[in-house]
């Protein structure tokens, strides 16, 4: 009889993932993530290392990372600067043209999927050199439109608030709003 009663009162359903409004050291928006990760099922965790809230008084301009957790599932966000032509937006160009790559583009910023990865570039040229700018969001290895569009989304966030708040790049006030173009 004992086992009947505690059946009764276990949960019988996985708990709320719960992601919170504001992620990543309060800097990207919590839909972007809940738009990816499953409603129920492990609690919301995330870190982060480096810059990704250039509103905060410590900010240097330095790349950073985030990792979020919910549901059994994570995603990643990372952004970084290629100076020097390192990597640049003709090389962009190509590679969203590769064989399973596809191709993204935001006003001027373009990209690609390509795996598990959603890679958005903008030129972050400046008085200070030529310069471009990279976020990726790695969630899971997909092909399928609408998760590359949720992918991109928070991509496109991401790109908007680092190249105008911490990277300051040249032309980062003309990236517009709203989700980028797929394929």
């Amino acid at each position: 009889m004992t086992g009947m009663v505690a059946w009764q009162v276990w949960p019988s359903e996985k708990p709320d993932v719960a992601v919170p409004a504001r992620v990543c050291d309060d800097a990207l928006p919590g839909a972007d993530i809940a738009a990816l990760l499953p409603e129920k099922g492990k609690p919301f965790t995330q870190w982060h290392a480096g810059v990704l809230n250039p509103e905060h008084p410590y900010t240097r301009k330095a790349p950073g990372t985030c990792k979020v957790y919910g549901g059994g599932k994570s995603v990643r966000i990372e952004h970084s600067l290629y100076a020097k032509a390192d990597y640049t937006m003709k090389e962009v160009a190509r590679d969203a043209s590769a064989t399973g790559a596809t191709r993204i583009t935001l006003g001027e910023a373009e990209g690609f999927h390509k795996g598990d990865t959603t890679s958005l570039f903008t030129d972050c040229s400046s008085d200070q050199g030529r310069a471009v700018m990279e976020v990726d969001v790695t969630y899971q290895m997909t092909s399928g439109r609408a998760v590359i569009q949720k992918m991109a989304a928070l991509a496109a966030d991401t790109l908007r608030l680092e190249a105008r708040k911490l990277w300051a790049c040249d032309g980062a006030d003309q990236l517009p709003n709203g989700t980028p173009r797929i394929g």
